[in-house]
């Protein structure tokens, strides 16, 4: 016992050789943009020797002598700059970095740089960059538009909710992103009206910025934040180029004044929700030139009221859980009644990986309530069963679980779409009618509609390079 206890003593044996080098599982910690004067997530990078040798690093540290805004850990030990590690032969040790960075006052994300140096006991020095791009925003906690207000085009973190009280117009700039924290929501009981530009949409998304895998940015998870609810007191809404996603739930209007214009949307996208993308209760509301994909619930519910579609996509291929279809159409809620007073689709596609997308939960209300059930769908490309229904006409259907051969890229190892038409898409090229080219005459893109060769959705087709 004495001599094993002395041998795992002694020391291994150590090379000072200027041959020898450390591997490193990357050669970069880069951090994406991230919020100044808030710290990031850690990422970690493995040091590995190779070598049958065991090496002795003489001196960690960080190439800016830690005023950059990065801190690292390694091996165990904290601080800028570190002494006297060992890494045994055929071993590794691991290092984790982090970074805050101050405030840069620009408008746009500034890029910080820094190295991690490591000084081998041969003298040899390697070397890890560090990079870390950083954004000044503006942060808003439980915040409440009690008068009418703008916010102008930059970036903010919303933590808890921001509340448009009643009576209130808060007007969203073209360029506005609102990044929200875990569980915060936007609530407008006055009204929102949220005008992006083609260039410059107004953009509400989760503030996490970091990757759940590599392949995996959490903004392309849902679940992420709230979502944006329309109080029974607002009216008058518009979101016009808006980007809205990964939220529990979309946009949601409450049951209110039936009389009145709720809600407006268009040129804008909803998708990646683990409830419904866009839910109307009893409202009038208009959508065009809008793509409104991928809920665990539907992408659209409509509980009564009046609506019109016009050149939307509609479509549902989202595969974290099961989920409900893409369209569903309701004449109650909770049994009470909620007459469809008009349900009007056209030159829309509703689709995806079900052979039938579209549901009515429609009853006869009785004489007591007439004109309950009202839709109509004309010149769209349909997955449903519509034949003998007068409601549906002059439109393409397509019952094989395949919708996602109508578009560019429907990827579920990666939760990538790309809702844009693909060169199979033949059943919705030419689909559409002309009757909206004054109205609607460029698509989500800003691409041009043409006479007599326009396409269902929200997109025309355009050819990519690998298709042609």
């Amino acid at each position: 016992m004495s001599v094993l206890l002395a041998a795992c003593s002694e020391d291994a044996d150590f090379s000072a050789s200027p041959s020898l080098r450390l591997e490193f599982s990357r050669d970069t910690i880069a951090f994406d943009t991230l919020f100044t004067t808030v710290g990031s997530p850690t990422a970690g990078l493995v040091v590995r020797n190779r070598n049958s040798d065991a090496l002795r690093i003489s001196n960690v540290r960080l190439g800016s002598g830690g005023g950059s805004g990065f801190s690292v850990l390694v091996d165990g030990q904290y601080g800028s700059s570190m002494n006297d590690l060992e890494i045994r032969g055929k071993d590794s040790i691991f290092v984790y970095a982090a970074v805050e960075l101050e405030r840069n006052g620009a408008d746009v994300p500034l890029m910080v740089k820094d190295s991690l140096i490591f000084t081998l006991e041969s003298g040899v020095q390697q070397q890890v960059a560090l990079l870390a791009y950083g954004r000044d925003v503006t942060f808003m906690r439980g915040e409440v538009i009690a008068t009418d207000s703008l916010l102008p085009g930059g970036h903010y973190v919303i933590y808890d909710s921001l509340v448009v009280a009643p009576d209130a117009t808060l007007a969203l700039e073209r360029g506005t992103t609102l990044y929200f924290h875990d569980k915060a929501f936007l609530r407008v009981e006055g009204t929102l009206d949220a005008r992006g530009s083609l260039e410059q949409p107004v953009v509400m998304r989760g503030d996490r910025t970091d990757n759940m895998f590599s392949y995996l940015p959490y903004d392309r998870v849902p679940g992420q934040w709230g979502g944006v609810v329309f109080a029974a007191t607002s009216n008058n809404n518009r979101l016009l180029h808006c980007d809205i996603h990964s939220a529990n739930y979309g946009v949601v209007v409450e049951q209110g004044d039936t009389a009145l214009h709720r809600l407006t949307i268009e040129s804008s996208k909803l998708y990646n929700f683990k409830g419904n993308a866009l839910e109307l209760n009893m409202s009038r509301a208009s959508v065009s030139n809008s793509l409104i994909a991928n809920a665990k619930g539907n992408c659209v519910k409509v509980v009564g009221g009046d609506v019109s579609f016009v050149h939307c996509t509609i479509a549902n291929f989202y595969v974290w859980e099961q989920r409900d279809v893409a369209l569903a159409l309701h004449n109650s809620i909770e049994g009470a009644p909620a007459p469809l007073r008009g349900a009007f689709f056209s030159n829309c596609i509703i689709t995806g990986s079900r052979d039938d997308e579209v549901m009515g939960y429609l009853t006869n209300l009785g004489d007591t309530v007439p004109d309950c059930i009202n839709y109509y769908f004309e010149n769209s490309l349909i997955n449903t069963y519509a034949e003998g229904d007068s409601c549906f006409v002059n439109n393409s259907y397509d019952n094989t679980p395949l919708g996602k051969d109508h578009f560019r890229v429907i990827d579920h190892e990666i939760f990538y779409y790309d809702f844009h038409l693909g060169c199979d898409s033949t059943m919705a090229t030419g689909r559409a009618s002309d009757a909206y080219l004054e109205s609607l005459p460029y698509d989500l893109d800003g691409v041009l509609r043409q006479a007599g060769a326009v396409d269902a959705g929200c997109y025309q087709y355009v050819p990519v390079e690998e298709e042609e």
